[in-house]
Order: C-alpha cells, then sequence, then structure tokens
C-alpha cells in the first residue's frame, strides 16, 4: 500500500508517492543533519568563546578584589597613621600649654626680683644722693666754719 503526500506549493499541488518521497526525504534529512552539525560546530565554537569570556572575567573579578583588599589595608592604615598623628598633636599640645606655664611663672618669679633690686639700687641711689648733698652742704659750710673758729 502506497502512502500518497500532497505537498502544496504556490497554486500548483505535487503529488507523490511514498517512494518518491523517501527518496526526496532522506536528501533532506542528510542536508538537515549537515545543517545542524554545522550549527553544533558553531554553538561548540561560541561556547569556547564564552568559556575563554568567563575564565577572563573571573581573572579580572579575582584581581579587582584582590586591589579592593589592599585598597581596603591601605585606608586603613591611613586612618591608624592619622589617629596616631592627632593623638601625638593632642599630647603636644598639652605639653607646650605645660611648658609655657612654666616659662610665664619662671618669667614673673625674674621681673619680680628684678623689680626688688632695683628697688635696692634706687634707694641707694638716693641715699648716696642725699649724703652728698649733706657732703657738699658741708663742705660749702667750710669758710663760714673756718671763719667761726678763727
Amino acid at each position: 500500500m502506497d502512502v500518497v503526500f500532497v505537498n502544496a506549493t504556490k497554486n500548483k499541488s505535487n503529488i507523490q508517492t511514498g517512494d518518491e518521497m523517501s527518496e526526496n526525504g532522506n536528501g533532506q534529512v542528510k542536508t538537515d543533519v549537515e545543517l545542524l552539525k554545522r550549527d553544533m560546530e558553531l554553538l561548540a565554537g561560541l561556547a569556547e568563546k564564552f568559556d575563554d569570556a568567563i575564565d577572563r572575567l573571573s581573572d579580572i573579578s579575582t584581581s579587582v578584589d584582590k586591589m579592593l583588599a589592599v585598597h581596603e589595608m591601605r585606608l586603613q592604615n591611613q586612618e591608624q597613621q592619622r589617629e596616631i598623628i592627632h593623638q601625638r598633636i593632642s599630647d603636644m599640645k598639652k605639653e607646650m600649654t605645660y611648658e609655657f606655664r612654666l616659662l610665664r611663672d619662671e618669667n614673673r618669679k625674674q621681673h619680680g626680683e628684678t623689680n626688688e633690686r632695683l628697688a635696692k639700687l634706687e634707694r641707694w641711689r638716693w641715699f648716696v644722693v642725699g649724703v652728698a648733698t649733706v657732703i657738699g652742704f658741708i663742705v660749702a659750710q667750710m669758710p663760714i666754719l673756718s671763719k667761726l673758729f678763727q
């Protein structure tokens, strides 16, 4: 028993018997298989390229992770250094304030001692001026005294 297939193309109908179909079908199947093989080879090439791209992206991701870790470590190191510098500045400020107070106290003490010495010198000077005035008066009065005693 022959199976009859109808193939309609552009207002023409082709009627083919089963034997004719099997000859055309085998050729068509072979063509389809060859096309599928070629497509699979193309897909295999694409898959290989995708694998390479994924490997490269993985490598890049790893290197970016390493760079981020190094950057984070540097940031932490800089933060620690900033804290150390801030502490040093604070300590230096306290130390300088203490030193300035000591210098101010020493300056006041020396200023007081200098004022005391200056006051003593002024008293001595006035004493000497007074003695010199008395001696000058006495010497000036000497001719008068010598006339009195004569």
